[in-house]
Parts: C-alpha cells; structure tokens; sequence
C-alpha cells in the first residue's frame, strides 16, 4: 500500500533523468514521468527501499552503484526484437550492397557494425544472411555487435531463444542454424562464432571498437531515445567511422533529415539507406521540380500531421508509429489511454513508439467491443500488428474495415502495403490500383506501384507512376504524406522518383537501340 502511495517529485523526477540522460544519453521528457517511476518502483521493490532520494544515492556510487544502474537500465532498455526482422534489409545487404564492396574495395575485410544490438538477434540475422550467400573465398566478412546493456549483451552471448523471437525464421533456417530444447531455441556455435561483441556507450567521446573505418552501419530503433543534438553528435562519428562509400542503415521510422547533412540518400530495391560520399546522380536534378521562392515541403512518412492538414473525415496510412521529431521509449506506448487512442484513431496514425503494443491493442479491442463497425479502430489495430509482424492478424483488420465500408481507400491501402512487404507482389499490384480508383492522390500507391512495375521490367507503367508521385507533390507543394517505412523531405522523394524515372527512361533507350 506504501508503495502505491509513492510520489516521484517533479525535483526527483528531474535528478533521474538528468543522471541517466550524462550517463546513456538517453532523455525523458516531462511527458515520460510515469513511465520512469514505474521503472524505478519495479528496483525499489526488489531492493526493499522505500524512499526515491536512497535509491539515488545507491545508483550514483561507484561500485553497487554502477550494477544496479545496469538493472535499472535493463528495464528502462527494454526493447522486443526478434530474427529477421526486416529481411528486405538483409536481401539489399547481400544481394546488392556486399557484391559492390567486394568489386571496389581493395581490402579483403568487410566490416559490419550493429550498433545497439540488444539480446543479438539483428547481428545474429546478419551473420545467417551472409552465410547464406557466396562470398569469394578471399574475402573475409566480420560482424561487430555492441551495446549499453551487459545484460543484453550477456544473453546475446548465450544464443538462447524464445519462440517469439523465432517468429519470421522460416523453417529450413530453422532447422539449420538453431536447435531447440525444453521450448528454447539454442543458437548453432557456427553462427555464434561469426559475431564479436562489445560493451559500447554511443555517448562516450570515441567508440573503442575494434572496427575502425566500417564499411556499414546498422543502427536502427536506438536514437530514438536521444534528444537531437545527441542524435547529431553520434551520427557525425558514424559517419567518420564509416569508410568512404560507407552505408548507413537505420530503423523505418527514422530519418537524418534535419540531423546530418553528410549523408546522401539512396534507394536500393525499395529500401532507403544512408550513404557516405555517395554517388546520386539526381542530385543536380533537383531544381527542376522545386517551386521559385517556396522551400519544399515535408513528406513525414511516419509522423503526425500539423493541426491545419489534418481534414475533417480524412485518414493517413503508415505502418509505423515514431512520431517525427518524438524521441520516446517503447515503454510509453503501454501507457496510454483510451483518450489518446481515440485521438490516434481520429488522426488514422498509430501512438508514439517501436514495441509492445499490447496494452494499445487491448484498449482497440475494448474500443471495437462497443462499437465493432468503427472502421478507423480496425485500421489503427491493422496498422500496430502489420509493425510488429503480425500480418494475418494485420489483414484481418483491414478485410473487417472493408466489410464495413467497402468503399475504403485506407483499409486497402493498408493491405496493399502489408502485401508490398511481405513479397506478395501480385496481389500488391491488384489492390494499390483498387486505392487510387478511390483516392488518385495517394502517394504511397503511385509510389509503391512504381517500385513493383519496376521489379517485373515494366518499365512504361513504372515511369508513369513516378511522374504521379512528382505530379501529385508539384499540384500540392506543401503537402505532407504518410507513407510506410521512412521519413523523408518531399525533395527527395522527388529526387528518388527522378532517379527511377533517369534509370528507366535510359534502359528503355538502349533496349529500342539494339532493336
């Protein structure tokens, strides 16, 4: 009962994050209160202590101190992953990325780097990937992996696995890499022996890691937690680890834009990355397409819109939910309310933050219980389980929606998304033409449509819908859009689309020269 009573002062509140924020970088806003206190309970608790200021005093010592900051970190840090969890990364890593760096380095080392990587699945899944392709004989791939956590990193280590953590591993995978006993998942030595890990604080003046000029990056879902000049200062040593023509990549619902201007964005097979020195042809084509006088736009392909875009009766897809310019902790997602729920549902963009939905979807459900026609709580419950990977469960909320209004452009631009992702082009195809019968302003349509005309060498329909894309921005200049994946400026959507179009337009060239 004395627990329940506890008050964390705003004064204490204050001392909590202020240490964590100089000792991790990480940076709880006022609106993070809650969810630090009940981090903070949770060791309180399990140490007996009843007052805020002792539990201080022990974390800020220099020996327990420090082990016990680690424990608190353990469930502030609290991040749900699981193997190959974003494999269209993986395939543009093997298939296109790896090739050209074995053609133009002269070293016969390519270095990867996961930074932040948690209980080890994403390096875990990079070692498999690349196991899985040839590589010439003399050239030798290694795979570095740090993190703030001990603890994480000591259950990276072991290779031992829940069944949620295997969930997008198929079973040939399966079978080969992993074993399985008493309902764990034990990593083969094989894959274990191809990572070496590392306690790193990306905060710290330099990075003592053994990977000095790495040729890629992985940091995704971990400077979310950073406030932006944090963000910039870690960003602006990747980019001097990086060796020239370095590649960066980052979670989906996160953007350098107005963070880094080193970088040069590139699109490889629909994936977005970062690249150092790198080499964008579209770049001098930029002007074209920018009004005189007006800078562009911004296309938040993950954020909230501005009070005056949101139109009454109208909804925005989007797969993920980082809001732009939010630096949150997944922890604050199970936190909300019915209220602000409500208010996402309205808006038809998912609460602020990466993992554990669980809470929110359990207030969706109770939301659709009394009102189980209300189209935008299908959609919001669609677009959280496509995040977390559930599909079939994301598709069955958006056939719900279309049983209740088959005429809703959202529910099939959310399985057209979700179809996109999961490789099933066909029926991709088939229902983002069904979206812009209804919408012809959909940007993700035109622009993912484009990207699979692409893939089957329709290179005419390709072009068209591209010049969509820049058709649609051009008649709306200040326009924002919601689209799944990344954030990015409307000038280098653009700059992407033109690129494709340049691309395209050439191929078709020399293919009518040989006729």
């Amino acid at each position: 009962m004395e627990e329940t009573k506890r008050v964390l002062s705003k004064i204490d509140f204050d001392k909590f994050r202020q240490y964590i924020e100089s000792r991790t970088g990480m940076y709880f806003d006022d609106s993070k209160q809650n969810s630090l206190k009940i981090s903070i309970d949770s060791r309180m608790a399990a140490l007996d202590i009843k007052e805020y200021s002792a539990y201080y005093s022990l974390i800020i010592t220099n020996t327990m101190g420090k082990k016990e900051f680690d424990e608190l970190l353990n469930i502030i840090l609290i991040r749900e992953t699981f193997f190959f969890r974003d494999d269209k990364q993986l395939k543009v890593l093997t298939k296109n990325i790896l090739p050209e760096l074995i053609k133009r380095k002269k070293e016969k080392e390519i270095k990867i780097w996961s930074a932040g990587c948690a209980t080890g699945e994403e390096p875990y899944s990079i070692a498999m990937a690349i196991m899985e392709c040839y590589l010439p004989d003399d050239i030798n791939v290694s795979v570095y992996a740090t993190d703030i956590s001990e603890w994480a990193l000591k259950r990276a280590k072991e290779g031992i696995y829940n069944k949620s953590s295997m969930r997008a591993v198929d079973k040939a995978m399966l079978n080969k890499y992993f074993t399985q006993r008493d309902g764990w998942y034990h990593l083969n030595d094989q894959v274990k022996q191809f990572v070496r890990f590392d306690t790193i604080n990306l905060i710290e003046p330099f990075f003592p890691i053994e990977a000095v000029h790495v040729d890629i990056i992985f940091c995704k879902n971990v400077l979310i937690y950073f406030r932006t000049e944090t963000v910039k200062t870690v960003i602006r040593k990747f980019y001097e680890m990086l060796a020239a023509g370095g590649y960066l990549f980052v979670g989906h619902s996160e953007s350098l834009w107005q963070i880094s201007d080193d970088f040069e964005l590139e699109e490889i097979s629909g994936i977005f990355i970062y690249r150092k020195d790198g080499k964008n042809r579209v770049a001098s084509l930029t002007k074209r397409f920018q009004q005189k006088g007006k800078a562009s736009g911004s296309i938040n392909f993950t954020g909230k819109a501005p009070s005056s875009l949101v139109k009454k009766g109208s909804r925005h897809i989007t797969l993920t939910p980082q809001a732009a310019g939010e630096k949150v902790s997944p922890q604050s997602v199970g936190l909300m309310h019915k209220k602000d729920v409500s208010k996402c549902m309205k808006k038809g963009v998912p609460p602020a933050g990466d993992d554990n939905y669980e809470s929110v979807l359990e207030e969706i459900e109770e939301v659709l219980e009394g009102d189980p026609k209300n189209v935008d709580a299908h959609l919001l419950a669609g677009k959280l389980y496509a995040n977390i990977g559930l599909y079939d469960k994301a598709l069955k909320k958006g056939m719900d929606a279309l049983e209740i209004d088959d005429l809703s452009a959202d529910a099939y631009l959310l399985m057209g998304s979700i179809y996109y992702k999961i490789g099933e082009k066909e029926k991709a195809i088939s229902v983002f033409k069904k979206t812009i019968y209804l919408d012809d302003n959909s940007v993700i349509s035109h622009y993912y449509l484009g990207n699979l005309y692409k893939d089957a060498g329709l290179n005419e329909q390709a072009v068209n819908e591209y010049k969509n894309v820049i058709r649609i921005f051009e008649a709306n200049p200040e326009s924002k859009e919601w689209l799944v994946g990344e954030v990015f400026t409307v000038k280098q959507l653009k700059e992407i689309c033109t690129k494709n179009i340049e691309l395209l337009a050439s191929v078709f060239s020399i293919k009518e020269s040989m006729r």
